[in-house]
């Protein structure tokens, strides 16, 4: 375990305060935690030469759990016979691992595997049909196209390091699409705003639109952004830090620079991005991106969105070649090596305890045997309000999950992916056909949006997210066709009645109008798929439709994420931990929350190896250095 920084005659206290977030040691809130238990940020596997188990590596003896000093392991897992078959049992079908996963989207998957590559043995269960939660790649019947429904910008698994660490693209088959032309905005007006990899690319195209000086203003921005984000990716490689924890190493990191810091992660981005900019458009397009989260831009906390906009310059975009599913398929490959099993079909209805431990799951009429952990990579809400017998939560924890919430908001997503005739033109410099579009107009459009929303009523002007996948792959549409992926923010509850076929409809046409408005051009649907709020429920379950299983508000952040006592992955039962998007860092597809979670696991399971501390703390020290060089650049 990581040793607490004790003070010393003569010690700088920003430096003592920065060895604490290092250090970080979680507490958890009073009986719903016991005794504190060590975070960790890097993860410890069974494997030698980098990660990756040799051929030829002796395993381990699993029949018993690995022991060593200060191990907290007690439980002896009976022999199960061949691996993955499992075992009867009063005639009923008993399967055992290791560790038993709930939830097959991609964080539950990357938890499987870091698990299933250190040596245990992992089983999956996953309710739907198919793996990949919100991300969804779908083929239409007769070779008649293909539509990405989900999520489909994947540069976060890459930026995490979640991709490398698996090796899915050096070893299973994981593909990207690289651009260097990050986002355009088209305007109402016929202007577009063109975001490139290169900085002074940008700066150059924006002077063009907004003016020398307002462009000039973005550099400066997007230059001290650059710095604060790299403080914010040392907070995503971990358990998360307090506020407190966070202010002092954005002081260490940062400098007089780091309250400035604090106090624009407490900022809106409408707040924000006012204080910097002046042109609507410019604004609008940072606070879109601060709203993907389904997040007004006007709430306190989405001033992080607009600074990590305006930090992507300096790498390529990415999307995973043949779709979404692809990024999903490559951490299959990966579980499946390393000897881990998925079950789909296999909804999850009761996560059983005896003790006060997560001993089994039963899903589809079978048991499953949980040897040394349970992970959930559903919403905590779900998890311990039915699933997780009600006399095995804490009555605490019953009181804390009521505090954490989701739809109040009202926002909710509309998605409309279509086969085209033909790919319309798209305004702006060439080549940003194949970036991603966003498009919400000025910050006046976008704020009145929201508050619409609010209302229940779909917006006049709603901001747009708009994405060509045929314009990096060849066989998206046959016949020289086209493929769009459009998405815009809803209510999650209409004023004027239930979400039924008509009702969605009406918001689909409205959204492609409103496309066609902004791209200059008509588009003529071969094919269409409309997916709403209550067919993302029956999707991926999400309470409220929401992807990110709880609200991303600035009292659902960090060490508050999904409530304070949740917030370091693990739960008042022992053996029951949580991963997903509802954990930090939150949502988007980085893998992060389920690295993060998987590293836990192990810890608590006395399998970190002795170097990994080092190395994540060496790995903190370098981002640091990285937004001191940022910073002086900005400077």
């Amino acid at each position: 375990p990581a040793r607490r920084q004790h003070p010393r005659a003569g010690d700088d206290p920003r430096s003592l305060a920065a060895a604490r977030v290092l250090h970080h040691r979680p507490q958890r809130l009073g009986r719903l935690g016991g005794r504190a238990k060590t975070g960790f940020s890097g993860y410890g596997g069974g494997r030698r030469r980098g990660g990756a188990r040799h051929r030829g590596a002796r395993r381990r003896d699993r029949s018993r759990p690995a022991s060593r000093p200060g191990s907290r392991v007690r439980l002896r897992r009976p022999r199960t016979g061949r691996r993955g078959r499992g075992r009867r049992c009063r005639g009923e079908l008993v399967a055992s691992a290791d560790v038993v996963v709930i939830g097959a989207g991609h964080n539950g998957l990357a938890c499987a595997c870091y698990l299933a590559r250190a040596g245990l043995e992992v089983t999956v269960l996953e309710a739907g049909a198919e793996p990949g939660g919100c991300i969804h790649t779908l083929d239409l019947p007769d070779g008649r196209g293909r539509l990405e429904i989900g999520a489909y910008e994947h540069g976060g698994i890459r930026a995490s390091g979640v991709a490398a660490d698996l090796e899915l693209e050096s070893r299973f088959g994981l593909r990207f699409h690289m651009r260097d032309e990050l986002v355009l905005s088209p305007c109402d007006d016929g202007s577009a705003l063109a975001f490139h990899k290169s900085l002074d690319r940008t700066v150059e195209g924006l002077s063009e639109v907004v003016g020398p000086s307002e462009a000039d203003s973005y550099r400066r921005f997007a230059e001290w952004g650059e710095a604060a984000a790299a403080v914010l990716t040392q907070a995503d490689s971990g358990p998360p830090p307090t506020l407190r924890e966070l202010a002092a190493l954005a002081d260490v990191s940062l400098g007089a620079e780091g309250q400035r810091l604090v106090q624009s992660l407490l900022a809106s981005a409408s707040n924000l991005t006012a204080g910097m900019l002046d042109d609507e458009r410019l604004r609008a397009t940072l606070e879109h991106w601060a709203a993907h989260s389904q997040q007004p831009p006007s709430d306190p906390g989405t001033g992080a969105g607009a600074i990590l906009f305006a930090s992507f310059h300096g790498s390529p975009a990415a999307r995973p070649a043949g779709g979404s599913r692809s990024t999903v398929t490559a951490l299959v490959r990966c579980l499946e090596h390393a000897g881990g099993t998925l079950r789909c079909d296999a909804p999850v209805d009761r996560v059983e305890v005896s003790g006060g431990r997560a001993v089994a799951v039963e899903a589809a009429g079978e048991r499953y045997e949980a040897a040394r952990a349970v992970v959930s990579a559903v919403d905590a809400k779900r998890l311990f309000e039915r699933m997780v017998d009600p006399g095995a939560v804490p009555a605490a924890l019953r009181e804390e999950l009521r505090r954490v919430h989701v739809g109040r908001q009202n926002v909710s997503e509309l998605k409309v992916d279509a086969v085209i005739e033909s790919l319309p033109e798209v305004p702006g410099p060439a080549g940003y056909e194949r970036s991603l579009l966003l498009s919400p107009n000025t910050s006046t459009d976008i704020e009145g949006s929201f508050r619409e929303i609010a209302l229940g009523r779909v917006p006049d002007r709603g901001p747009l997210m708009i994405a060509f996948p045929s314009t990096l792959d060849d066989d998206w549409a046959p016949d020289g066709r086209a493929v769009i992926w459009l998405s815009t923010f809803v209510p999650w509850r209409l004023a004027e009645g239930p979400w039924d076929e008509a009702a969605l409809e009406r918001a689909s046409d409205h959204a492609w109008k409103l496309a066609e408005r902004v791209l200059g051009s008509e588009m003529r649907p071969v094919e269409r798929r409309l997916t709403g709020p209550p067919e993302w429920v029956e999707r991926h379950g999400n309470p409220a439709a929401n992807p990110n299983h709880v609200e991303m508000s600035i009292d659902q952040l960090l060490a508050f994420r999904p409530s304070p006592s949740l917030s370091h992955y693990r739960t008042p039962l022992e053996g029951l931990f949580l991963t997903g998007a509802g954990t930090h860092p939150g949502g988007g597809v980085t893998g992060a929350p389920g690295r993060n979670a998987a590293a836990v696991v192990m810890a608590e399971l006395g399998m970190r190896r002795k170097g990994s501390r080092v190395r994540s703390q060496l790995a903190l020290l370098r981002d640091a250095a990285r937004a001191a060089r940022s910073l002086r650049k900005a400077a």
